[in-house]
């Protein structure tokens, strides 16, 4: 049997937008509330609802009585050696699992660690995207290392998602 669901979903609490033209403009990356989300996406048919806002948990926490609904956020997660920011999506969480995700997103290679011990279901959102103009091949060789599961983004361009499902599927122990 199928689940259906969203795994990249942001709300009006997602007010941080990554996209220098949404910063320049003064924009969030999203106004749309929550209820309405959780709503929508049970008419599209979606079995489960989250909401993974960019560091914040208060949208699922909005429609946490509702049923079918989990915690999750898009974690900002710092390389330390050089301040690269790369967005970690983590679902299924607590309010506790939640704020040690936050103080351990300062050093990803922490966070990483913490994440596969406690078992926290979790991606690499939109690999290819510069957070803050940082990326480079570098940073995206040691992500393949740290982490094991990457989104796929539809909000992103094709090109990108078949590059990385390329590189994904030709990885060799070396």
């Amino acid at each position: 049997e199928v689940t259906r669901m969203d795994m990249h979903v942001h709300s009006k609490y997602s007010t941080n937008p990554s996209q220098w033209v949404l910063k320049k403009l003064g924009c969030s990356e999203s106004y749309t509330e929550p209820g309405f989300i959780y709503k929508r996406l049970k008419e599209k048919g979606m079995d489960l609802v989250t909401i993974t806002d960019h560091d914040r948990i208060q949208a699922c926490l909005d429609i946490a009585h509702l049923p079918g609904t989990f915690i999750s956020q898009e974690a900002t997660a710092v390389f330390p050696e050089d301040g690269c920011k790369i967005h970690i999506l983590t679902y299924n969480i607590n309010e506790e699992l939640y704020s040690e995700i936050q103080y351990l997103k300062s050093d990803i290679y922490a966070l990483a660690r913490y994440l596969d011990k406690n078992r926290i279901a979790h991606a690499v959102a939109h690999p290819f995207f510069s957070v803050n103009g940082k990326l480079d091949y570098q940073h995206f060789e040691k992500l393949l290392l740290l982490f094991k599961t990457f989104e796929c983004n539809g909000a992103r361009e094709e090109s990108l998602n078949s590059g990385l499902r390329f590189i994904l599927n030709h990885l060799c122990p070396k």
